[in-house]
């Protein structure tokens, strides 16, 4: 229980939150959307659950991985072209947060207990 402690205290609190904000906005969307169509809670939405809360964890390896490649350098470009970037990158990595994010989960774990 206290590496998982560990685990949470590592990464940015307000990081984690806003994180955590989009991830189950985005899992409330999904849950209004099949119940107010099929009027019940179908099994798909308990994988969107594990996608939400692993979220945080896969965006953890995604930005660790493009600080590595892209280091400190900025890129200028225009702010629709970053909306249209942010939300498909968004899409994407919360569709694949299970097996992203337990890589995430798993590195921090281990990381955390060496400490």
């Amino acid at each position: 229980m206290n590496r998982l402690k560990q685990m949470f205290r590592s990464l940015d609190r307000d990081w984690l939150v806003r994180h955590y904000l989009f991830a189950f906005a985005f899992y409330a969307f999904f849950v209004f959307t099949s119940i107010s169509q099929t009027g019940k809670f179908e099994t798909k939405l308990l994988f969107f659950l594990l996608c939400a809360l692993l979220y945080p964890f896969a965006m953890f390896v995604y930005e660790s991985l493009i600080n590595l490649i892209v280091g400190d350098n900025v890129f200028l470009i225009g702010g629709f072209l970053m909306l249209a970037w942010k939300i498909f990158r968004f899409v994407i990595i919360w569709f694949l947060a299970v097996p992203i994010g337990l890589i995430g989960f798993i590195y921090l774990y281990f990381v955390c207990g060496r400490q």
